[in-house]
């Protein structure tokens, strides 16, 4: 399915973030466009917290008038910066979100946070 809204509304909003040439899609961004589009909610599942080796796993689903759309999500100490890590927890649930979102918005562009 097409997005409601085009790509240059949501540059307009500030969206979009160029890195090294490439469009990304700002977490807050889908967030917005899921709104505009009918969400009626997001519902996360912790699949897996090994704290002892820094990896967690999320699952997403994502409910509104477009059906429903599921996405997973994980953070490792191999898959976020060192900045980041003490908060992987937290970067795996919107990973996932941000996935389940981009569905639901038939949104092409990787988010931010995914990367």
């Amino acid at each position: 399915r097409e997005p409601m809204l085009d790509l240059q509304t949501l540059k307009k909003h500030g969206y979009i973030k160029v890195l090294q040439g490439k469009e990304f899609i700002l977490y807050s961004g889908l967030i917005w466009l899921a709104h505009e589009e009918g969400l009626h909610g997001i519902q996360t599942e912790l699949i897996e917290a090994d704290w002892d080796n820094g990896r967690f796993v999320f699952v997403a689903t994502v409910t509104g008038k477009r059906g429903t759309y599921t996405g997973y999500g994980d953070a490792t100490t191999r898959n976020v910066s060192k900045g980041i890590l003490p908060h992987a927890l937290r970067m795996a649930e919107t990973r996932a979100k941000a996935r389940a979102l981009r569905d639901y918005t038939s949104i092409g562009l990787c988010s931010v946070e995914e990367l």
